[in-house]
């Protein structure tokens, strides 16, 4: 609230992450590793464009997961 208050909160990424990957439509690709669950790589697609804070996620982690 304090963030929010001072205008520090980004509304999108809080959404984000407290709902996850709320679309029904499929993500691109198969997921990398079998760690990942189907629903996380689904997350991880939606955080990877969220903003530009987040680009490059996915090329990160196929890198160096």
């Amino acid at each position: 609230m304090i963030m929010d208050g001072d205008d520090a909160l980004n509304k999108q990424e809080l959404d984000f992450f407290l709902k996850g990957n709320t679309s029904l439509e499929e993500v691109d690709g198969k997921k990398p590793y079998v760690w990942i669950s189907n629903n996380a790589w689904k997350d991880i697609q939606k955080l990877n464009g969220l903003n530009e804070s987040w680009s490059g996620f996915v090329d990160n982690l196929l890198k160096h997961g």
